[in-house]
């Protein structure tokens, strides 16, 4: 492979290695000064031969700014004295040098040593592209996932709806590879305020997309599955939570997007405090009721995508005034403390029913500072999502 190749030389004669890799097709740049050689660095060769006794003659204010030259072209050197130099001494005034041509006159030896610095320098280059390449797609990745977390963030709910008959608060902390969590609340009707959290499979781009799809498919102005379009007034049915699952199942098939998911959905009646539910493959919802007791909301069948293996069914339960319930991804239950001990069901039962008599947000904020304080500030390995429904009575 043809090659420019810097020689600098104290002989005019230089020593015949211009004329050896002359012969095998290099393009040779002559410099004998210092001077002459710092200027024909600005030519980028690929190689630079230097000449001991060149080095020798300079003074020690030039050799010090050609040795600044050739560390900011950071261009490999071989070193050879024209005129024969002990190489203790050669070495002292090529210090940037990477091996020596021992003897310039012996065409093998001279081929050989410049045939093994190029090929160094190729890969070299070859490995200095490959993690250029590596950082530009790492740098590509971390902007596609902190655009997903946007994404991701900007579907949570921005504002409550207004609801005299129920009290809100939740926690959402994001983990760092972006994961699949959404919950979102919307009325769907007078006596129908739709509540859903879930959880995709998975982190990074591919589950975000299918949580905004999902999200597009409950929407309650679009969204086909939440709502039956009717010929007579007013003219749409609320879909029930089972159905709305069967629906799911049906639209996000494994196949489609290689991702499972589960979900809890909920349809809150402000004016009784009827919930009806379909749980599918998530953590149950905890219901605490006002005088401690508790119950977990489980009705509903397996994870969304598995093809109707099992038949969704509804459940419901009836709040009364104070009672409230606790919606939750896996990432609360599942966050480990520094010894690999998960926070666990347990722990989050007991936090709940030791507090439940202070405000619903003192609980919520209360929980995700007990989450932090039991991981000792570890970053969660999956999202924490956290949501709290309080009833105040019929309205």
């Amino acid at each position: 492979m043809r090659e420019k190749i810097l020689l600098t030389s104290a002989d005019s004669d230089r020593c015949g290695l211009g004329g050896i890799l002359d012969s095998v097709g290099h393009e040779i740049l002559h410099a004998g000064e210092i001077i002459a050689a710092g200027e024909c660095l600005r030519q980028s060769p690929a190689l630079v031969l230097l000449d001991a006794e060149l080095l020798a003659r300079a003074s020690g204010d030039l050799r010090g700014a050609f040795e600044a030259q050739l560390l900011a072209a950071d261009i490999p050197c071989l070193r050879f004295a024209s005129k024969g130099m002990e190489q203790g001494r050669m070495r002292e005034l090529t210090p940037r040098a990477w091996a020596t041509i021992v003897n310039p006159e012996d065409r093998d030896h001279v081929l050989e040593q410049v045939g093994l610095l190029l090929r160094m320098r190729q890969l070299f280059q070859a490995r200095m592209l490959a993690e250029e390449q590596l950082l530009m797609r790492q740098i590509e990745s971390e902007q596609s996932l902190a655009s997903a977390s946007h994404i991701q963030r900007s579907l949570l709910p921005r504002s409550l709806p207004q609801s005299d008959a129920f009290s809100f608060a939740w926690e959402f902390l994001p983990c760092e590879t972006v994961g699949g969590d959404l919950f979102y609340l919307a009325p769907l009707s007078e006596d129908a305020l739709m509540v859903y959290l879930i959880d995709v499979s998975g982190h990074g781009i591919p589950s975000a997309m299918v949580t905004v799809s999902v999200y597009q498919s409950l929407t309650a102005q679009t969204g086909r599955l939440v709502k039956r379009v009717l010929d007579r007034p007013p003219y749409f049915e609320v879909s029930g939570p089972a159905e709305v699952l069967t629906a799911l199942d049906k639209e996000y098939p494994f196949e489609r997007f290689e991702k499972f998911f589960s979900i809890v959905y909920l349809l809150l009646d402000p004016r009784t405090g009827r919930v009806r539910y379909c749980n599918g493959g998530h953590p149950a919802p905890i219901l605490v009721r006002a005088d401690g007791s508790w119950d977990l909301l489980g009705e509903g069948g397996t994870l969304v995508g598995l093809g109707g293996v099992l038949p969704y069914r509804e459940g419901q339960v009836q709040l009364a005034p104070a009672d409230r319930l606790y919606l939750y991804s896996d990432g609360v239950t599942e966050h480990f403390s520094p010894d690999g001990e998960p926070y666990g069901d347990g722990r989050l039962l007991d936090f709940l029913l030791r507090h439940r008599h202070l405000p619903l947000k003192r609980v919520i904020h209360g929980l995700m500072s007990d989450l932090q304080g039991y991981g000792r500030g570890r970053l969660p390995g999956d999202d924490v999502s956290f949501f709290g429904i309080e009833f105040n009575g019929p309205r």
